[in-house]
């Protein structure tokens, strides 16, 4: 008889385990997304180029401004940027109309004197002494207008040249002669070399081409889309578990950092979903961009 009850109580105790477990399941919501830089960034080529070097290659951690390749300008675009240096500014003509108007300043700044004095001995017009020195004023503001307008070219031309010593590596200055060393784009950020295109040295690139990307690896972003009705279940700053179907399953702790106020899909026949954001600490850069990532919450 004891045993017999034995048996029962085991059973019961093995139901409610079993019960217990499922209600357990039943609370997590499980997830899948992928594993992402929490920043991608690249280098556009500047021009039409012919590669001579790919200086780095995936996974290679990078300084900001450190080379990623070199490569020299084919020759219509080295033409037309030589142009541009020995251009310059381009403000001579601007300044040719200014030192024009200068001369008729002082040319109407005399004749107003003159006809001050005769106004003061009551010989002149006043009338006529307002409008010219209406005149003299619209000189003066054409003048300033003038002025802005090369500052601004000045500027401008300095801006360029700043951006073409980042690939150059050398002073630039109005009217020089390029130097005939190869070019470089340079890393955009402190990180590591995430994907590089497949060139080779003597490839012809477009000017926008964007063949090198960089980014840091530690910590990493998960993204996934959550439904509405499991959303309130999560919140920022809470913790859940990833694990890494390409690492055998290793488990990794991530925080919910950000929850889009948008669903994905805003059309009301399909059910909407929510991009959970979290970052997961990668000391030892075991996690790649594009993992995929089981998200356990």
């Amino acid at each position: 008889m004891l045993s017999i009850r034995s048996h029962v109580l085991a059973g019961l105790l093995a139901l409610a385990f079993l019960v217990l477990a499922n209600s357990a399941l039943a609370a997590e919501t499980i997830l899948t997304g992928k594993v992402l830089s929490t920043v991608m960034r690249t280098e556009p080529m500047p021009f039409h180029a012919i590669i001579d070097e790919i200086c780095v290659k995936p996974g290679d951690a990078v300084k900001k401004g450190a080379p990623l390749l070199r490569f020299h300008l084919q020759s219509e675009a080295e033409r037309v940027l030589q142009k541009e240096i020995t251009r310059g500014s381009d403000t001579e003509d601007l300044r040719g109309k200014i030192l024009e108007l200068e001369r008729e300043q002082a040319r109407m700044e005399a004749q107003c004197k003159k006809n001050r004095q005769l106004v003061a001995s009551g010989l002149g017009s006043r009338q006529a002494l307002a409008r010219q020195e209406k005149e003299v004023d619209a000189i003066i503001e054409r003048i300033a207008l003038l002025r802005k307008t090369i500052k601004k070219a000045e500027d401008t031309f300095a801006a360029r040249l700043k951006e073409l010593e980042k690939f150059y590596r050398v002073p630039l200055t109005e009217g020089m002669e390029l130097p005939e060393s190869s070019l470089i784009i340079p890393s955009p950020i402190d990180g590591y070399v995430l994907s590089v295109a497949s060139i080779f040295p003597g490839s012809l690139l477009p000017q926008g081409a964007q063949p090198i990307v960089v980014g840091p690896l530690d910590p990493m972003l998960i993204q996934v889309p959550v439904y509405e009705g499991e959303l309130s279940d999560i919140s920022e700053g809470k913790t859940a578990r990833v694990e890494i179907p390409s690492l055998g399953n290793k488990k990794f702790e991530a925080k919910v950092t950000e929850i889009s106020w948008v669903s994905n899909d805003m059309n009301v026949d399909k059910p909407s979903y929510f991009t959970v954001k979290l970052m997961v600490p990668n000391p030892k850069f075991e996690l790649k961009p594009g993992f995929k990532a089981v998200v356990r919450f």
